[in-house]
């Protein structure tokens, strides 16, 4: 068992199982590379994430995720992410908008937390990223097949890179939903409109990630201590247009021309996050 505690406000908790954006808070937060985390939409999406996940794999839909067993609401809550140590700096970030700082104020008073009793799953997704040739083909089938299934329960991950993934022998799993969204949820018009535009967003940064780790372990470019990716995307960038080595592996070669373009365009879009620009919207730049 994994148990996991999400710190509840007391505004949550008036509203229970609310999927609102109870704190008004700006689609840019939604994004999960800005150089700061955001402060997260409320645990009630969390859970309404998890239980629409644990829903198909227990009806046979997928199986790359966590089972959700149990829930609760329990006093105390965890200690304050490193992340967020800062307010000043996240509120800044977003352009000091009073919605983010109100989001932090209330989420320090908090005394409760949203207890997830979920699957526990073994972390072996450094042996699956260590072995990039052998291993590649299989991440790609089970990245897509999890997207897949995303796209047909109308969910949006967010947030799917490496370090929130898990792995067993046999599999990868898609862990932690603390950005995720839905046209199910309690949207407003500005939220429907972000969904509809991101609708493809996981599919795309799939891509991406599966891209840029095979250009940096498999095709050699280094990524630099400072000074950000410019080789590497400049790399995706050429294998986008067609101009892939001739000396890559031919599953990675195919997995390249498969990939790269997508993973060009999300390249591009996160890196403007990563500068800060907070608005950068997926899409700007989709043929």
């Amino acid at each position: 068992m994994f148990v996991k505690r999400i710190p509840i406000t007391d505004r949550e908790l008036a509203h229970p199982r609310s999927t609102a954006n109870l704190f008004d808070l700006p689609m840019s937060c939604q994004y999960g590379m800005h150089p700061f985390a955001g402060p997260g939409f409320g645990a009630w999406r969390e859970l309404a994430a998890n239980e629409i996940v644990t829903e198909g794999v227990l009806v046979g839909e997928a199986e790359s995720f966590a089972l959700l067993h149990h829930w609760r609401v329990l006093p105390g809550r965890p200690p304050v992410a490193a992340e967020h140590s800062d307010v000043e700096a996240v509120v800044a970030q977003f352009g000091g908008d009073p919605a983010v700082r109100t989001r932090f104020e209330e989420l320090s008073d908090a005394t409760s937390s949203l207890v997830l009793f979920m699957e526990h799953l073994p972390d072996r997704l450094p042996d699956w990223l260590d072995d990039p040739a052998a291993r590649a083909e299989r991440l790609e089938d089970q990245l897509f097949e999890a997207v897949e299934f995303l796209r047909r329960r109308d969910l949006l991950h967010l947030d799917g890179h490496f370090g929130n993934m898990r792995a067993d022998d046999e599999r990868i799993y898609l862990v932690d939903f603390g950005l995720a969204t839905s046209p199910r949820f309690d949207l407003s018009d500005a939220e429907q409109a972000f969904v509809a535009r991101n609708v493809n967003h996981d599919a795309d940064y799939a891509a991406m990630r599966l891209v840029n780790w095979l250009v940096t372990t498999v095709c050699g470019v280094p990524m630099p201590v400072s000074g950000g990716p410019v080789a590497r995307n400049e790399y995706v960038r050429r294998c986008a247009h067609g101009e892939i080595p001739t000396d890559v592996p031919a599953p990675v070669a195919g997995i390249l021309a498969r990939h790269a373009p997508a993973a060009a365009r999300m390249n591009d879009f996160c890196w403007r996050l990563v500068g800060g620009d907070i608005h950068a919207q997926y899409g700007d730049d989709r043929p």
